[in-house]
């Protein structure tokens, strides 16, 4: 009689709390906008581009906020400049603009009379030696087909501290998993680095399958550009200590948010299997 006595109270109980669920009405502040910088310079032709946009509200929508108006040049440690022009709103390029190797470069921005800076140094290209897949021996997709994932092979030279970035396309579509990596336990070795990735939204457009071209980026960048991948990262996935997420480590000046990437790209394209 006791245990029955406690269990419809356990019940009651229960039952209350489950009519106490109110719909909750979230009431976030609007905070002032700032503006997001992010320049990159390769060794490519046509690599030489700037995007300047403005943060939103959490409310607002997610398509590009660019900024128009802006005066913005790049420039060498030879002192030489170079004008970006405004191709469309928010993005500007210099189609002659190549980077150099051992070259430190100098982003300048101005907009409504506020002035972001940075400095990067383009580090030498690190030769990318092949890239193969591998299959993943206990995840498949969606649809219960073979998961594959790319695998990169390339040797880390051990004079230098090395950081990359890699980035994936899978028949032109872009990987947005940011894929990072550096040497601290493997410098001067050969190194075969397995690009993992997590389909959460199973979206077959990103899975790797038989007849997809898939094409590797590897890009040799300094530490600053690291840190600041390194932390977008762990903002949008979460890091597992912060209970909320934080802005990105930027290396730009000036108080805006965003990066300035000075790097060479290597590239590699198979067909898979």
């Amino acid at each position: 009689m006791k245990n029955t006595i406690k269990y419809i109270t356990i019940t009651l109980f229960a039952a209350a709390l489950s009519s106490c669920e109110k719909a909750i009405d979230l009431k976030l502040k609007d905070t002032t906008p700032q503006y997001v910088v992010e320049g990159v310079l390769t060794d490519a032709a046509g690599g030489c581009k700037v995007l300047l946009s403005q943060t939103k509200n959490f409310t607002d929508n997610n398509d590009f906020n660019g900024i128009s108006g802006a005066t913005v040049t790049m420039a060498d440690d030879n002192n030489n400049v170079y004008p970006l022009t405004a191709t469309s709103t928010g993005v500007y390029q210099n189609s002659t603009l190549t980077g150099i190797p051992g070259h430190t470069y100098q982003l300048n921005v101005n907009i409504d009379g506020k002035t972001f800076t940075s400095s990067c140094l383009m580090l030498p290209a690190v030769p990318l030696d092949s890239i193969y897949l591998v299959k993943d021996e206990l995840v498949n997709n969606k649809d219960g087909t073979t998961r594959k994932y790319v695998t990169v092979k390339y040797n880390d030279p051990a004079a230098v501290k090395n950081y990359y970035r890699f980035v994936q396309y899978v028949n032109g579509r872009k990987e947005e998993t940011i894929m990072l990596e550096d040497d601290e336990f493997t410098n001067g070795q050969v190194v075969n680095n397995n690009l993992r990735f997590s389909n959460d939204n199973d979206n077959p457009a990103r899975d790797i399958r038989p007849g997809n071209e898939v094409t590797i980026e590897m890009m040799s960048i300094d530490q600053a550009v690291y840190k600041y991948f390194y932390s977008l990262s762990n903002s949008a996935n979460g890091d597992g200590n912060n209970a909320a997420p934080a802005n990105p480590l930027t290396n730009i000046k000036g108080g805006a948010l965003g990066y300035f990437s000075v790097h060479t790209v290597v590239k590699k394209t198979l067909i898979a299997p």
